[in-house]
This record gives structure tokens, sequence and C-alpha cells, in this order.
């Protein structure tokens, strides 16, 4: 082997026994090479290309059945010399080993291919209920790397749940490239039968992003939902506006209601849990879902804070507990404070403490149930009627939205209100913008509000007020 690259022939050789990069670029500079060569053997053709690069494409010669063959190693620079060495080496190996690594290099390709094809054959047999649960372990499961978050708050429970009831006793197992528009109106169709037409919309919704999903992971070419739209199905929602507050102009006692239901607990016959929780969603403004799952942990009934790390749009909200809210979450914590969770469900583990935390439709059933004036079903309370109230039926989030429209009544403003709620602006600009701390003004809101819970539920009036106490980090 020569110390110098040679240009005076048509073959090229290392400084070293091997090629370096720059050094093989630098070789093929000269036109007249035809051919590389380095230690093992390996060689290269050299094939330009009009505009004058050049690619090499390495062979190695063996013998195998007493005849010479040629082994293609790759093809620089596509393939780079270290992955062109590895291939050349596996080959040697095959040799040794008493094989031709062509064929085995076929084999390989031929086997790959039967993979593929095995991988589209089950790729057409997957079912919508399979595919729905792999859904929701990849992408809806909440996870969280360094400042990103992904995946729902709650983990695509209450989607599955939907899913569970109406979507998979009648596409579940049919395979999910055999699904067609049809099939998915008709159980669209049976939810705004049933005059859900709320729910409707959101299991379109729902619906449109699992099959998305399906798109993009290869399962299906095309979307069933594609061309369907809200106003195909559900229409545009009208929002509740239901409130436990008299806000006409012309009232002289716009907290009737409330009243109302305060003198109607005592014969519904709830457990004292669910009455207490009553209170603390109107005097917190909190939904449902946050106080069915909040744990002792996060009560920090020394400070009156309550910490909500996971919440509806994904960003983690503090309360401030007034008297009125303490006063609840208090005796809540002398019947659940030997469990974790404020609202411990049903269920109990080998050693007797709860499993879980209580569902929160299991509470909004509770308050519907005793709005109901017809026969109560089997299983259920029959205290029907004692909650209903002469504003109409009534849900644990207009309670929310009640304690919302008091702060207003308290000539709270609007902005403050929002951030009680934990509203994220619908203008972009604004929640970027927007950082500024306002947490004093939001305990003087809860203050207030409590104060206005504690007259109207209690009869009693403070002349107490509450200074702001700084939030801790």
């Amino acid at each position: 082997m020569t110390d110098t690259i040679q240009t005076t022939t048509s073959t090229a050789k290392p400084k070293g026994d091997r090629w370096q990069h720059k050094e093989l670029e630098a070789a093929l500079k000269s036109h007249t090479i035809t051919r590389v060569s380095e230690a093992g053997g390996l060689y290269g053709v050299v094939k330009r290309l009009k505009d004058g690069s050049a690619s090499v494409w390495f062979r190695w010669r063996f013998r195998h059945g007493g005849k010479l063959v040629d082994f293609t190693a790759g093809s620089w620079p596509g393939d780079s010399l270290a992955t062109i060495r590895q291939a050349h080496e596996w080959a040697q190996s095959e040799v040794k080993a008493g094989r031709n690594p062509n064929a085995t290099r076929q084999l390989s390709k031929v086997k790959e291919a039967q993979t593929q094809a095995e991988q589209i054959r089950i790729h057409e047999t997957e079912t919508v209920e399979a595919l729905a649960l792999k859904w929701q372990s990849v992408e809806l499961t909440k996870r969280v790397s360094g400042e990103q978050e992904t995946g729902r708050f709650d983990n695509g429970v209450e989607l599955i749940r939907s899913f569970t009831k109406d979507v998979f006793p009648a596409i579940g197992s049919k395979p999910v490239q055999a699904v067609t528009k049809t099939d998915c109106l008709h159980v669209l169709n049976s939810v705004k039968e049933r005059g859900a037409l709320r729910m409707a919309n959101r299991l379109l919704n729902d619906l449109t992003q699992f099959f998305n999903w399906c798109r993009r992971m290869g399962y299906i070419q095309a979307h069933p939902l594609e061309d369907v739209r809200r106003k195909d199905i559900g229409g545009k929602a009208t929002p509740r506006d239901r409130v436990l507050w008299d806000v006409s102009p012309t009232t002289t006692q716009p907290e009737a209601e409330l009243q109302e239901l305060r003198d109607r607990l005592p014969s519904a016959r709830l457990q004292r849990e669910s009455e207490l929780t009553i209170w603390i969603l109107l005097s917190t403004m909190a939904r449902v879902g946050e106080i069915a799952k909040a744990q002792w942990k996060d009560v920090d009934l020394t400070k009156g804070v309550w910490f909500l790390p996971e919440t509806k749009n994904g960003k983690a909200h503090h309360i401030h507990l007034s008297t009125f809210a303490l006063r609840h979450f208090r005796e809540l914590h002398t019947l659940t404070g030997t469990s974790p969770w404020v609202l411990p469900g049903r269920n109990t583990r080998k050693d007797g403490t709860p499993a879980d935390h209580v569902c929160p439709k299991s509470l909004a059933k509770q308050f519907g149930d005793r709005q109901e004036r017809d026969t109560p079903m089997s299983g259920r309370t029959k205290a029907t009627g004692t909650l209903s109230l002469p504003g109409g039926k009534w849900t644990p989030h207009d309670l929310r939205r009640t304690g919302a429209t008091i702060m207003a009544h308290l000539g709270v403003s609007v902005d403050i209100i929002e951030k009680c709620l934990n509203h994220t602006p619908a203008n972009p600009l604004i929640a970027v913008y927007q950082v500024s701390n306002r947490w004093p003004e939001q305990q003087i809101a809860w203050n207030n509000l409590g104060a206005e819970l504690n007259r109207v539920v209690y009869g009693k009036t403070s002349n107490v007020v509450a200074l702001p106490l700084k939030l801790s980090a």
C-alpha cells in the first residue's frame, strides 16, 4: 500500500488502512479515479453524474460454492463509511459461517416484507374499541416532560366512559377500516334522539379526534367524519344560564332560591358530605370534578388556601378559602379526614381505606334525582322533588355560576371573577401579557362572596374586613 493517494492510475488507496471522509472526497476530485480500495479487500466503483459529483459503490469479493461473488456493502456518501464497513464485516462473518451473505440479506428482505404485510393485515383488523383504548394509552394519558405537558388532565377517562356508553356497543367490535360515515352518524344520531345535543356535539368532537389519530398512525386512509360538522349533529350549543340568584333589576330578594335550597336540604336525605359540598362549590366557585378529585394534602385549613394541581385548562389554580368556605371544609374534614380524598368513593382496598375519590357524576345524580317529580327508580332515592326550586332544574355547575353571579352583584370586576373561575382569556394576547398578580384582589372577592353567603344561609353579617394574604410559592 502506498503512502500517497494515487492519481496516475484508475485506482486510489488511502494513506492508511482505511479511507477518511475528507480524504476520499479530495481523491475523487480527480476525474481519472474510477476505483478506490482499502484494507480488507473492500473496493469501490466510482460513478460520476453530469454535474461532476461522484458516488462510490463499495463491494467485497468472496468465494462461495467454488465461485467468486460480489457483495455490495453500500453507496458512499449516501451511506457513511462506518455503515459500509459494518456491512462488510457482517458479510465476512457470514462467509466464515459457511453462508452466502447475499442470500441471507435477500431472505431478510423477504421476511421484512412479510412482517410489513402482517402489520398491514393487523391494521385492517384492529377494532374501534381496541384502538380507542390504545389511543387513550398513547395520546390521552397525561405525561410531563420538562415544562411540556401532553394528554388530557383526566387521562382520557371521561372520553372512554362516553365511548363505552355510546360508541362501543354500536361499532366497538368493528374493524376501524370498515367504519363508514353512516356508522358514525348512527351513533351520533342515537345520542341526539335522547335530546342530549351537547353530548352529541362533544361525542362528535371526540370521534373526530380519534379518527384523526387513526389516520396519522396509518390505521385508516379516509376519515369517516371528515365533512361532518357540529351543525349537522347537535347544532350550536346554547350555554346554560341557570343561577340560584335573581338577577332581575326589580327584585328585592335575589337570595330567595338559595334560602329555599337551604330550607329544603334537611328533607332531601343527602349525606352530610354532599350537603357540605353544595356550600363549598358556591363559596369557591370550583368545578364539581375539582372538588370530587380533591385531596386533603392540597387543602391548607390553616392558611385557608386550596391548591388545584390539575384543572380543566391544564393550569394549576389556587382558591382562597373565606371564613364561610373554611367552616364547611373543616366540618367535612371531621367526616373524611382519615382518607386522602376530600370526598372518598365507596370502593375500598383490602385494608378498608378508600380506593379512589367519589365520581363527579354521582354528585350530579344525587342532586338531580331529588329534583325529579316522578316515581323514583329502583335503588335510587325516594326523596324525589325535595330539591326542586322555582327557577327550574339546577346542576352542580350552576352553583359555580351562581357564585360568580353573586360576586358580580357585590361589585367585583369581571376580570377578577374570571381569574377566580380560572378561565383562560379568549384573546391569546391577553393570556400572554396579563401577568400581573391579582391574588390580593381575588382574596377580597372570595371573602366578600363568603360574607354574603354567610348572611344568606345563616343570617349573620360581619363587619370584619379580611386582609389579603400573600400566596406562598
